[in-house]
């Protein structure tokens, strides 16, 4: 029998209603007139888990001599003190149609003196209810119109939720965020959630909202705790930017005129955590030793998600290369590269820039032929070798070198570049390559020379799409001239002109897609490279090439949004009737840091909450999943004579993967209840 032991004072059971034991403020109302019970038995104890429903029920013996009546006499609920009933529950999150707030149930049929009653209810476990937590239902028979008890008993029934069957996880692990902006956690298992490091504070269902920024110092974290199981994320909470950082992939280069690194300028708030979320100020990148590196792309660049970066390229001189990244109001910084020479040249290395080449006696490749050392990097301390190239005896009507079979040159920096001309045989070009030093091995290379007609047509022949929104790299289109079949016209210098789609390249907020080298290139050796850039995301940029008398041709190319990073939200129309029946429709759309719209990923739950005024009421689901990036919310204007503006929010709301981290809008959306 699970009724608390305990001993009651001796009760005067008068003709009315009298009080037993406990002060005035705390005792049980006991109820006389003929009205008795006694504990007869109950249904187990349960172990639901969280979101579980299950069923409880109570048998008391009517002991007195008045009936029990539906309606009339119930199943009270009591506090755990036992003494205070009739109250609401601390379990309501519980209750599942209880008789009342303050009664679990009541009898279904009228109970004789001499009979038992039975008293049936049941309860929900909450969805956020911790594992390996018990829950006491505390309750006495009595008499529910005036909460007087029939005898007290002590009843009370438990639910013990389980211990999880996983270990508990949070998600995201780590996190930035902005302060002022929020961000939704996950557990694996249901969850207590606390902040340690004062940056921020959190919801029971795990919304995390930053409110100080903290630095490496001062570490933050979100700590979730489950049935003696903890789990944290560290947090950086960071705030407006301050200064910037400099760092570079590579701390030396060597200096063969070909080796890069990526230099990079992060935004750091005055704590020196990163912005994460930064998409300005522009950041100005400044080559203090163009004779040592080049840098491209030159000049001021935006960031991405609070990081602007640039590629340097060593030259042939060694030396300690120098770099700066400035922006108007924040402290700048400067970082430095060494370049320095190869090791001594062990090795030959032999192609034709060109292949294949038309075989029209006038086209030429040229043999690029680098010493390189023992680790197969160009030694460009060496400007002594004799390099050879000799022509295989087979290639004498296909190619030559200034007409004969062999030259010699001496390597300038590691280099040699011998320009080989086709005659009108077609056929394989083929050198041997050897130097005047024993210790360095020789090698070969082969070129196919091939007839090809007229020049008749451009083609597109190579592209490096689809490139992010506002890559420094920026996105290479490359156009061969072709003859009628198809194959390249290595002889032919044309001017190629490339033209961009007003529709499909242009409109997105965040810019247009341009072509910083320009849009009219004269071929080389049949060939041109345009580079194309955008900070805008294009799903279908079409790109028009043409050249007089030959025929044009098109592509399409493609420039993707960032992460998702924030939500946005606008309101159509922005302006409604207030007659009761008028609708506005907010669309919320998942965006990257630029405001480009990100149309993959999710979905999100999103929460759409007004957050002032009084005029509308939304008429969907306040939650609801994104679709392609976006979900849509209907408010309607309210009672005639309801005016004013009303101010809606949307964030990323519990359950919703990949988090973003600033899972909120920018700003919120309004529409506006007029007469």
């Amino acid at each position: 029998m699970h009724r608390a032991a305990r001993t009651l004072c001796s009760v005067l059971f008068a003709f009315g209603i009298v009080v037993s034991g406990g002060s005035a403020a705390s005792a049980n109302v006991v109820a006389g007139n003929g009205y008795s019970a006694s504990y007869s038995g109950e249904s187990s104890f349960l172990g639901l888990g969280a979101g579980a429903t299950g069923q409880l029920s109570a048998v008391f013996f009517n002991d007195g001599s008045q009936a029990w009546l539906p309606g009339v006499v119930g199943l009270l609920v009591c506090l755990p003190d036992k003494v205070t009933c009739n109250v609401a529950s601390p379990n309501a999150a519980y209750a599942v149609n209880w008789y009342s707030t303050t009664v679990y149930a009541t009898v279904t049929t009228l109970v004789p003196p001499g009979s038992n009653g039975f008293f049936i209810y049941n309860i929900k476990v909450p969805d956020t209810a911790l594992p390996a937590t018990t829950t006491t239902f505390n309750g006495d028979v009595g008499l529910i119109t005036v909460g007087a008890v029939l005898r007290p008993q002590g009843y009370f029934q438990q639910n013990a939720t389980p211990l999880p069957v996983r270990p508990l996880t949070i998600a995201p692990v780590s996190a930035a965020v902005s302060v002022g902006q929020s961000l939704q956690f996950t557990s694996s298992i249901a969850a207590a959630w606390t902040v340690t490091g004062g940056c921020g504070a959190i919801t029971p269902a795990g919304l995390f909202a930053a409110t100080a920024t903290n630095s490496s110092s001062q570490p933050c974290a979100v700590v979730a705790s489950s049935a003696g199981m903890t789990a944290q994320a560290a947090v950086t909470v960071f705030g407006p930017p301050a200064s910037i950082s400099c760092s570079s992939d590579n701390a030396s280069l060597v200096a063969d005129g070909a080796s890069t690194t990526t230099v990079r300028a992060t935004l750091k708030d005055a704590n020196g955590n990163a912005v994460a979320n930064a998409v300005t100020p522009a950041i100005t990148f400044t080559n203090i030793t163009p004779t040592l590196v080049t840098m491209f792309p030159a000049g001021s660049q935006n960031p991405t998600a609070g990081v602007a970066s640039v590629t340097l390229t060593s030259t042939l001189v060694p030396g300690p290369a120098q770099l700066t990244a400035t922006s108007a109001g924040l402290t700048g910084c400067n970082i430095t590269v060494t370049t320095g020479v190869a090791g001594a040249a062990t090795q030959t290395f032999a192609t034709f820039l060109t292949d294949p080449v038309a075989a029209d006696g006038v086209s030429t490749s040229v043999l690029r032929v680098d010493l390189r050392d023992a680790q197969g990097v160009r030694a460009t301390n060496d400007s002594t070798t004799q390099v050879i190239a000799t022509r295989v005896t087979t290639s004498s009507g296909v190619c030559a070198i200034g007409g004969i079979g062999a030259v010699v040159s001496t390597a300038i920096q590691g280099r040699v570049d011998f320009v080989v001309t086709t005659t009108s045989l077609p056929g394989t070009c083929r050198f041997t390559v050897t130097t005047n030093n024993s210790s360095i091995t020789g090698t070969q290379a082969t070129m196919t020379t091939q007839l090809v007609g007229a020049a008749s047509k451009l083609a597109v022949t190579g592209t490096d799409s689809p490139k992010p929104a506002g890559s420094t790299a920026g996105l290479t289109l490359t156009v061969d001239i072709q003859d009628a079949v198809g194959r390249r016209v290595t002889g032919s210098s044309a001017l190629v002109t490339l033209q961009l789609d007003t529709a499909s390249c242009a409109g997105a907020t965040p810019g247009s897609v341009y072509a910083p080298g320009g849009t009219a290139m004269t071929a080389l050796q049949g060939r041109v490279m345009f580079q194309l850039s955008s900070f805008g995301a294009y799903p279908g940029c079409v790109v028009t090439l043409n050249s007089s008398t030959l025929t044009g041709t098109n592509t399409t190319v493609r420039f993707d949004p960032g992460g998702a990073d924030h939500l946005t939200c606008v309101f159509l129309p922005t302006s409604i009737v207030g007659n009761g029946s008028a609708l506005a429709t907010a669309t919320v759309q998942v965006r990257d840091a630029r405001e480009n719209p990100v149309t993959t990923g999710g979905p999100y739950s999103v929460t759409f909450v007004r957050a002032t005024g009084s005029a509308t009421t939304i008429v969907t689901s306040s939650v609801l999943n994104t679709s392609s990036g976006s979900v849509t919310f209907t408010v309607r204007s309210g009672a005639t004579g309801a005016f004013g503006v009303d101010s809606y929010n949307a964030q990323i709301t519990a359950g919703s993967q990949p988090s973003l981290p600033n899972p909120t809008t920018l700003s919120a959306c309004s529409v506006s209840v007029t007469p």
